[in-house]
């Protein structure tokens, strides 16, 4: 080792000192103790396990977690205990050796931070960095451990729990490992969240400790591959993210995780390491409050983000907390837990968690949003967590993340989840389940001659898929409409469209129309899948939703016969299914369904509505005609809330291309392709959603 290299390895420990006494943790243990009591107890226990060598990948942001406790008796790196190669890419991100150093601060007991450097030396000794990479050295598992091990660093240097000569065998690896991934790096990665946890890595340590990461003749200034990860980050941003702030793969899972990799490098705009860095944060700032809007307005009033996708069902409330701590904005506090989770804590430190205390939180100004790029609307009653939801998705497949959701609808009632997605179980090749909840039978969705239109071939591939149009989303005096389509081929051969279309009112109605159109004769089902927590009882033509106390009912119909049909109640049959909130997890669960068939054109709807409401088809009239309309053009129905309160929503299915234009329903006039009519007391409003 040179003079020069152990003076700049000196001068990072010394800032590193700097770091650990604003990080403060003295205020972090008496914080955990006094603030997360709970969470503090969790952190102990996963820090005793790692002691012993054993396993589990139960964090909020684990991409593929595993539940069951495995232990180690030889530190293998390469190996899985349970078959599943995802088990190997997790315990080699090393997302969860801070628990180590938390664990430290709470105890004192430097057995913990012993154990911790042992993990990350034994990683080195046993992991070769070879050009063609190995299981444990994949670059995305490459990017995500580069990461944590910079906080690691830090925490270890700044307590002054590791030599200069340590401190030189890490960052010599961790540089390795940046040319790795450098020199393996391809094209698609661009446009992939592997790229993102790639760049936002090297990005990161070149920010904090890139004196020694830099050739000794440019100490001082940025090395190729320095300014190669930030152009590239910056670059994988603008294409990857649009502009309403949903990212491009269409699963919000993967969404949060370029999202965390953009925070956790974000909070380095207040720090200098002290190396003459000159970052332009401005772009990075942007990307992060948009797709942290994004994350808000997703969530259910659970908090619980969707499962849409290769996603998980998980609390959102930790990417809100760092939201408002780097964005100082109210409307994420709002989001956010009342006080700083532990895993924010270990990211900001003091400063963080007392930031977050001093923001105000603020209710955001509009309840819905309509993510144009990706095809996804989310719409609510209120913020409050009693509200009713409703998430619809037709958008692009996105990534071999995406599933056969197109015109997909979740939906809460009361602030619990009713109709949910199946989610993703798996990613094993040879796990059957995995294509099975990648398909169109596993979302709520209409699926024409059992799914000949998308079919998946492969966990991360498709034989064909459909595609999608433009949504459309508009909103008037508490009510909503949406339309969503896509076009494909059948496995015969014929071409078809499917167009559903969906109206809801925050008082706990909606209203579901599909509008199919394939020539020749061809069956339909109409799949929604129940949460594992709903009980189901048939009662007529109605279909009862029970769980916690709340009650939902379901009535259908369709046409009984081709275009020219009228639509008549149909009843749904129930399946078993199984549902999995989280990966490597299943649930038993319910899923109705509804089955027709028709020629050349179909129309069915689903209505659903609370226990106290009343519904009942509506006759509509065309103008100048006197008997009611019966061939399937207009759907209509009415919801009775109370004596004096109705709404009844008209959809039409088909242009008025012969006589009148305008139509009367209850004795108003009214025009349009779809809209409602609000009746209370003596008076009656006509709300038109779409011309």
């Amino acid at each position: 080792m040179t003079e020069e290299r152990k003076k700049r390895l000196l001068a990072v420990m010394e800032r590193a000192g700097d770091y650990v006494r604003d990080f403060d943790r003295d205020f972090g243990a008496q914080y955990m103790r006094e603030r997360v009591p709970e969470e503090k107890e969790r952190l102990l226990a996963r820090a005793e396990e790692l002691m012993e060598q054993s396993f589990v990948f139960t964090d909020p942001w684990d991409m593929e977690p595993c539940g069951e406790l495995y232990r180690l008796e030889t530190m293998e790196w390469q190996k899985s205990p349970n078959g599943d190669p995802e088990w190997v890419y997790m315990l080699n991100r090393h997302d969860y050796l801070h628990k180590l150093m938390m664990a430290f601060y709470l105890t004192g007991n430097t057995d913990y931070t012993d154990r911790l450097k042992w993990y990350l030396f034994h990683w080195i000794d046993h992991n070769p960095i070879w050009p063609e990479g190995s299981e444990s050295t994949r670059t995305i598992d490459t990017g995500i451990r580069c990461m944590n091990w910079q906080d690691l660093m830090l925490h270890l240097a700044g307590n002054g729990m590791v030599t200069v000569e340590e401190l030189d065998a890490l960052l010599v690896s961790m540089k390795a490992q940046f040319e790795n991934m450098r020199s393996r790096y391809i094209g698609k990665y661009t446009l992939s969240n592997w790229g993102v946890l790639q760049t936002a890595a090297i990005c990161q340590g070149y920010q904090l400790f890139g004196a020694c990461l830099r050739e000794e003749s440019r100490a001082l200034k940025r090395g190729t591959e320095e300014q190669w990860a930030w152009k590239e980050l910056k670059t994988q941003l603008e294409l990857q993210v649009l502009e309403d702030g949903s990212h491009w793969e269409q699963s919000i899972m993967y969404h949060i995780e370029v999202l965390l990799a953009c925070m956790r490098l974000l909070r380095w705009k207040e720090w200098d390491m002290g190396w003459g860095n000159e970052t332009d944060w401005a772009w990075l700032t942007d990307t992060v409050e948009r797709m942290s809007l994004y994350v808000l307005y997703c969530a259910g009033p659970d908090h619980m983000q969707p499962a849409q996708c290769d996603s998980d069902r998980t609390d959102i409330r930790d990417i809100m907390v760092r939201a408002a701590v780097l964005t100082g904005k109210g409307v994420f506090r709002f989001g956010g837990y009342d006080r700083a989770d532990l895993e924010s804590l270990w990211i900001f430190g003091r400063k963080g968690a007392e930031r977050y205390e001093k923001i105000r939180a603020e209710v955001p100004a509009a309840l819905n949003y309509h993510a144009q790029d990706t095809g996804n609307i989310y719409i609510r009653s209120s913020w409050r967590e009693d509200a009713d939801y409703t998430c619809l998705a037709c958008g692009p497949q996105g990534s071999g993340h995406g599933h056969g959701d197109l015109t997909h609808i979740s939906l809460y009632y009361r602030g619990k989840p009713f109709l949910v997605d199946s989610g993703r179980y798996s990613y094993r090749e040879d796990e059957p389940l995995r294509m099975a909840l990648k398909a169109p039978q596993a979302h709520n969705v209409c699926v024409i001659d059992d799914g000949s239109v998308i079919c998946p071939d492969g966990s991360w591939s498709y034989h064909s898929y459909g595609d999608c149009f433009k949504t459309y989303f508009r909103e008037r005096e508490g009510i909503s409409y949406s339309e969503m389509a896509y076009r494909g081929r059948l496995k015969s051969g014929e071409g078809c469209l499917a167009v559903r279309k969906v109206m809801t009112a925050g008082s706990g109605i909606w209203l579901v129309v599909n509008d199919i159109w394939c020539d020749g004769a061809h069956w339909v089902k109409e799949y929604y899948h129940l949460d594992p927590q709903i009980t189901v009882r048939q009662q007529g033509d109605e279909t009862i939703l029970f769980r916690d106390g709340l009650c939902l009912k379901a009535a259908g119909s369709q046409q009984e016969t081709g275009a020219e049909g009228e639509e008549k109640p149909a009843m749904f049959s129930l399946r078993s299914h199984m549902i999995s909130d989280t990966y490597n997890c299943l649930s038993d669960s319910l899923c109705m369904v509804k089955e027709g068939k028709f020629t050349d054109r179909f129309v069915s709807s689903t209505a659903f509505y609370g226990e106290t409401v009343r519904m009942w088809e509506p006759p509509v009239y065309q103008f100048g005609r006197r008997e009611p309309v019966s061939d399937g053009r207009v759907t209509a129905r009415t919801f009775r809330l109370s004596e004096d309160e109705t709404w009844t929503f008209l959809v039409w299915n088909r242009e008025t291309y012969r006589g009148g234009k305008m139509y009367e329903c209850e004795g108003i006039p009214v025009y349009g392709k779809a809209g409602a009519i609000h009746s209370l007391g003596e008076e009656k409003t006509w709300i038109r959603l779409r011309n």
